[in-house]
């Protein structure tokens, strides 16, 4: 092969394409999964699904990139390419919302499949052509394995910048909208940089771009009092006449409920009232304080209790202080801002109660905050006296997600009862201490309370039963926890 040399402009151009298509590719991936939350939910299988079809796009990319880089002269058909995947993107910015609304009907696994298929694997397809392409005109200058080293090294590093940049500033500081504004914008540069000699390049740029601020809102932020999005959650803040409701990750589901004028709101989030009748409290721990329920409902109860309340997402905590009145530092609680498992495993406190409703979002809980080791930690941080109230929600028929939580519990927990709610909630109490019956009924009904919490425990008195291991319901454990498995057969069941 004769070889010839590429002048500098156009070798900076190619180098500086190959750096931001790696960076592009991979912010397109990681927003994928953000994109799907509202519609999917946070799963192994839709983040299992997104890479498998992705890395599908890849192959094709790198294929059809070698492919046509045989077949050309020059950098054309590469920038056109590029210029597809933008225009695309740019398409995707008024269609993506609507079109995964619709596809949130056929479940997290197929609709998250057939969601990549659309929504990202052409434009993923066609920047992963960059490389072999860019490799081949390269080649022309001698020493191909240098160049192949270079090409990867650099798409490598823009991979590198992409995740970092899309993690710690994208994402939490400006949103998923303006993500994908950025990777859009960035694609379509790169093309018109590429196409700066074809005519009409430059006013079909300025017309592309002119349209991204025109990009519609997400369709689940519409009429929210509160949109936010952090490092951990898309969050929402909602009115529904008297109530307010905030809302992760989905626009379904409520992590916190609030009605002005009223001491209950008629969820499972009242059920923690409980706490205090049924054990002397000085000093409670909530694990995933959302906005705080629990703290409000506890304290209807009982106003003596001091609460240190965990919360993994410090713009959840924002929202909790504006729209639902739960202070950050008050004389009855301490709010603290981190990830529940590690918090505790730093801390040497001991409480009297224990409030665990850890969701990320639709009925899934990270599964190392559900596994025998996490309760024997929470165990380890709890008096002799002490109860742990656990909300799980498990609106199946064979109620198995209720089972192996229950059964988890009841191998660090000596007695167990269950209080069932109409919605698919269930309440696990467990003690620190062995537990009859008739004791547990006796400290409900001889509980000296306000006659509405007395009415409360009326109400609930009949439904609460003692909660009886499944020999065949797993155990959950760090090593091999079923958790999302048994969460998406639940979620499966529903739906059919």
């Amino acid at each position: 092969m004769e070889e010839t040399k590429v002048p500098r402009p156009r070798l900076g151009l190619w180098l500086s394409t190959s750096l931001l298509a790696g960076a592009v590719i991979l912010v397109l991936e990681m927003l994928a999964f953000r994109l799907y939350a509202p519609y999917f939910g946070y799963s192994i299988y839709v983040w299992g699904n997104m890479i498998c079809v992705v890395m599908v796009a890849l192959v094709i990319g790198y294929a059809l990139g070698g492919w046509l880089a045989d077949r050309s002269r020059d950098d054309g058909p590469l920038y056109w390419l590029v210029l597809f995947s933008g225009v695309y993107q740019l398409a995707l910015l008024f269609t993506v919302h609507p079109l995964l609304e619709k596809l949130a009907g056929t479940g997290e696994v197929t609709g998250s499949i057939l969601a990549t298929l659309i929504v990202f694997t052409p434009p993923m397809v066609a920047l992963a052509t960059v490389g072999p392409y860019l490799i081949r005109l390269l080649a022309k200058e001698g020493h191909v394995g240098t160049t192949a080293g270079r090409i990867y090294a650099l798409s490598t590093v823009g991979s590198i910048f992409g995740i970092i940049l899309t993690t710690f500033f994208l994402v939490p500081q400006m949103g998923t909208q303006a993500t994908l504004v950025s990777a859009c914008a960035t694609t379509l540069v790169v093309a018109v940089a590429g196409l700066a000699t074809r005519k009409a390049s430059a006013a079909a740029f300025i017309l592309l771009l002119g349209l991204l601020p025109f990009a519609p809102p997400p369709a689940w932020a519409k009429g929210a009092t509160y949109v936010a999005e952090s490092a951990y959650n898309l969050i929402l803040v909602q009115e529904d006449g008297p109530a307010k409701i905030l809302s992760l990750n989905s626009t379904k589901g409520a992590q916190t409920i609030k009605v002005e004028g009223q001491a209950f709101t008629g969820f499972y989030f009242d059920d923690f009232l409980f706490g205090p009748v049924l054990v002397p409290a000085k000093k409670g721990l909530v694990l995933g304080m959302g906005a705080g329920s629990s703290l409000t409902a506890s304290r209807l109860t009982s106003k003596d209790v001091v609460f240190d309340a965990v919360e993994i997402d410090p713009k959840v905590v924002d929202a909790a202080e504006k729209y639902f009145g739960i202070p950050r530092e008050a004389p009855w609680l301490k709010v603290h801002v981190a990830d529940a498992r590690p918090w505790l495993m730093a801390r040497k406190d001991r409480y009297d109660i224990v409030q665990m409703d850890l969701y990320q979002g639709g009925l899934y809980i990270p599964f190392y905050l559900a596994t025998k080791e996490c309760f024997r930690l929470v165990r380890d941080h709890m008096t002799d006296d002490a109860l742990l109230m656990m909300n799980v929600s498990d609106p199946s028929q064979e109620r198995k997600l209720l089972k192996a939580i229950g059964r988890t519990v009841s191998e660090v927990f000596p007695s167990v009862f269950v209080l069932p709610r109409g919605e698919g909630n269930r309440m696990l109490f467990a003690f620190t201490k062995k537990v009859e019956w008739s004791e547990f009924v006796g400290r409900l009904t001889e509980a000296k309370v306000e006659p509405e919490i007395k009415a409360q425990i009326g109400r609930a008195l009949p439904h609460f039963e003692v909660f009886k291991p499944d020999a065949d319901s797993p155990v959950l454990t760090d090593d091999h926890s079923a958790l999302e498995e048994i969460t998406r057969q639940a979620l499966a069941d529903v739906k059919h």
